[in-house]
């Protein structure tokens, strides 16, 4: 499998561009966590405090819609969809990775030892190192069986991967693997003043709890869907905000993204 790799060792990425003003409002639409705080991408490549509050940021060449952490780097999906960056935690672009891929590229996460990411053509990847990946074509292998899917999340933990999206038909629809091998439906209904319910919402984005040991699938609508290891029992919640793009824990906080600037620091 042929992979084009294209690597920066320069700096002038860094200082391209001049940093936005201290306590400026910037579009974020993903983060990972850090000891101190958060790193983030969007617009802008930002560092967070353990707050939430935005300390400083750095110009990139393209809008970044999907983040994830693995050893210290930042692995980051652009609004083109074609590559995969590698990003230094001081900013520096360091490699461009292009898979072979049909579709665009949509999410990318990670658990502690794997990177994760999708396509819209219903491709799903896996990299133990950022660098060298491996495909599946969920809508080949399941043809038939699942329904053509357009993925637009990915998340991983507590040994498992969860991905979700959109059908042919514009159902949104979510599968889980314990190892990337063999997906499983996740059916998204909820009960709701004991009624039962069935998510309509769009998804944008996922994220893995550890300590809630739970998913929660990102959509518009500020609708926010928690998938406990119950299946039973997800349960569904609402944001003031259009779009929610991004949930991300730090110890039991949790820093939670939307569109139009959207950020709110939740607390147990």
């Amino acid at each position: 499998m042929k992979f084009i790799l294209r690597t920066f060792l320069t700096c002038f990425l860094l200082w391209s561009g001049c940093n936005a003003a201290h306590g400026q409002e910037v579009r974020l639409n993903a983060a990972v966590a850090d000891s101190a705080g958060f790193m983030a991408v969007g617009e802008v490549f930002a560092w967070l405090d353990a707050e939430g509050n935005v300390l400083d940021t750095l110009s990139l060449p393209v809008p970044m819609v999907s983040a994830a952490g693995l050893e210290g780097w930042v692995f980051a999906v652009d609004t083109v969809g074609r590559e995969i960056f590698m990003i230094h935690p001081t900013g520096v672009i360091v490699a461009h990775i292009e898979p072979p891929l049909k579709g665009r590229l949509r999410a990318i996460a990670s658990d502690d030892v794997t990177l994760w990411a999708v396509t819209d053509a219903g491709e799903i990847l896996r990299s133990d190192n950022g660098f060298m990946w491996t495909i599946k074509d969920f809508n080949e292998e399941y043809g038939g069986f699942y329904p053509k899917m357009d993925f637009r999340a990915v998340a991983a933990g507590g040994g498992s991967v969860m991905i979700a999206g959109l059908t042919e038909d514009g159902r949104p629809a979510a599968f889980t693997s314990s190892g990337g091998g063999v997906w499983s439906e996740r059916i998204l209904n909820y009960t709701k003043q004991n009624r039962p319910l069935y998510l309509h919402a769009v998804p944008s984005a996922l994220a893995f709890d550890a300590v809630q040991d739970s998913f929660y699938l990102l959509c518009n609508d500020g609708v926010m869907f928690r998938l406990p290891s119950c299946s039973h029992c997800n349960s569904i919640d609402y944001y003031p905000v259009d779009t929610l793009y991004a949930r991300v824990p730090l110890g039991f906080d949790v820093l939670v993204l939307g569109s139009d600037g959207f950020k709110v620091l939740e607390k147990p």
